[in-house]
């Protein structure tokens, strides 16, 4: 299975809460951050934990709806988000860790971040999941 239009690793996400300041990514926790490739159009979710696991959805080239679990970690005191999909060994292709800079966000607004592979993704964080 191909992973290339499901490079949702990187595209993160920061949003405004006083609770941000001890734990930067704690309003993403219960919430659903929506990411849209700006080269491909695939759109993905990503829900984060606050164990530091994610659960990664979207679809593959195929147009088949994938699904899979990740790591994140938060690195350069705060500047930059990166995120390591977590596949089984014999998955052909799987998706690299990919880092994004990190920014603060209210939930419900848009904009874009590029990834460490140079990918660019519009992103929104959802109310919920």
């Amino acid at each position: 299975m191909r992973f290339s239009s499901l490079m949702l690793a990187g595209a993160l996400v920061m949003v405004a809460t006083a609770a941000s300041a001890e734990d930067p990514m704690a309003t993403t926790y219960g919430n659903t951050v929506v990411t849209k490739n700006a080269k491909t159009n695939a759109v993905g979710q990503l829900l984060f934990n606050a164990d530091g696991s994610y659960m990664a959805k979207g679809t593959d080239a195929n147009g088949q709806a994938v699904t899979y679990p990740g790591k994140w970690e938060v690195k350069d005191n705060g500047a930059t988000l990166c995120l390591t999909p977590q596949l089984p060994p014999n998955t052909p292709n799987p998706p690299p860790t990919s880092c994004s800079p990190l920014s603060i966000h209210p939930v419900g607004e848009h904009w874009t971040v590029t990834n460490s592979m140079g990918d660019s993704f519009d992103v929104v964080v959802n109310t919920g999941r």
